[in-house]
């Protein structure tokens, strides 16, 4: 499997992977289109569109699809007309196969483009037997009942979860994105933990971190997703997820909880530590304590054959009695754009994991007394687990 490890080739932008690649996943999916009748599949997650066909457009705001028609070896884009030119830059596809519908119909109070993409389905698929990613972001109410109306059938076959089944197993050459994404990201954290320090803004700290997650290493650039890349809630706890920073000094006895991911072609290496600005409590000791063996109880239980929810069982024995309140669950399928759809780490989830799946194995304590952070992004092999970090899993202090 060759690897297009150069983004830019002059002026023109390549595909992340050789034709090969891309038509075989297009392949599994009209095997399973097969299994379910499906005629036609109209993919409408961008990260999906993205996974078959190289499309790097970002413009999931506007309606945009990429076509799988059962009989037809590569999928069709369908997208605005200026959005074409992204994909004669960076997909695989024949122009042929990059369809355009008109501006005129983008932000109009009486017209939807979900009128010419109908009409551009039907030439390509007349058959009824039409699947739709119905959780599709720029979808919704409005845009199923005018797509409905256009296409003239009022039932479609829900096709999500189809193409996060086969982005769970990861190929050599999605492998070696994530593990070149897994050197940024281990360097970005350590930027930031290095620019923790008493007087220090937040939005500094920040900056630098980001600046590390894009300019990436002499190999390689970093890129980015859809998911923001950097979270780092400040506080004393730092308990709340999913926060960004402030223009706040920092101060002594506060801690930051780093969530941050770097990116090669969309493919996503999440990384997550809890820094301390000073001397840790007693509680924020053991809490830490807590979350590293229930970790690495987890990471010791993943291996090829074993469910989810093994490896979930795994990490509550260890962690259930050690009297620290976690409910959310223990991490997910990672890979385009961070979150790709796939298994979680929870109790009720029996995927069996499969050599080359790729998770982020995320010990998050989110309570008003307590708040943590420890994860690494992990590959499943028939031997056990792999860390596609190297960063250090000690308790670390900024005095």
């Amino acid at each position: 499997m060759v690897v297009n490890a150069i983004i830019k080739t002059g002026e023109q932008l390549v595909p992340a992977f050789s034709q090969e690649e891309y038509r075989a996943r297009t392949t599994r999916l009209r095997q399973q289109m097969a299994e379910r009748g499906i005629d036609a599949l109209l993919v409408l997650n961008e990260g999906n569109m993205n996974y078959l066909t190289g499309y790097e457009g970002f413009s999931d705001y506007v309606p945009q699809l990429a076509l799988v028609c059962q009989d037809e070896e590569d999928p069709w884009l369908i997208l605005r007309e200026m959005d074409t030119l992204c994909a004669d830059a960076s997909s695989y596809l024949p122009q042929s196969h990059v369809l355009g519908y008109p501006e005129k119909y983008i932000a109009a109070s009486q017209l939807t483009p979900w009128q010419p993409i109908a009409e551009l389905v039907r030439e390509r698929s007349p058959s009824g037997r039409i699947g739709v990613e119905l959780s599709g972001k720029i979808l919704g109410v409005k845009g199923h009942a005018a797509l409905s109306k256009s296409l003239g059938t009022s039932e479609f076959i829900d096709a999500d979860g189809m193409i996060a089944a086969l982005k769970a197993i990861k190929s050599p050459a999605e492998l070696t994105y994530m593990e070149q994404a897994g050197k940024i990201v281990d360097r970005a954290m350590q930027v930031g933990r290095l620019a923790i320090s008493v007087g220090a803004r937040e939005c500094d700290v920040a900056a630098d971190i980001t600046h590390a997650l894009y300019a990436g290493t002499p190999e390689f650039p970093g890129g980015t997703s859809r998911s923001p890349l950097v979270t780092m809630p400040v506080g004393s706890p730092g308990a709340a997820p999913h926060l960004t920073w402030t223009d706040g000094q920092y101060k002594m006895g506060c801690q930051t909880n780093f969530e941050l991911g770097a990116v090669r072609h969309r493919y996503c290496c999440a990384l997550s530590r809890t820094v301390f600005l000073g001397e840790p409590n007693v509680r924020s000791r053991h809490v830490h304590q807590a979350c590293l063996d229930g970790f690495l109880a987890a990471f010791g239980a993943m291996r090829a054959g074993v469910t989810s929810s093994d490896v979930e069982r795994a990490f509550r024995r260890e962690f259930g009695p050690r009297g620290v309140r976690k409910e959310s669950r223990i991490g997910y399928s990672i890979g385009i754009d961070w979150v790709d759809g796939g298994p979680s780490f929870q109790e009720g989830d029996e995927t069996v994991l499969q050599t080359n799946m790729t998770f982020h194995l995320l010990i998050g304590i989110f309570e008003k007394t307590d708040g943590y952070i420890f994860s690494e992004t992990v590959r499943v092999t028939d031997d056990g687990a792999k860390s596609l970090s190297n960063m250090s899993r000690d308790l670390l202090v900024n005095c």
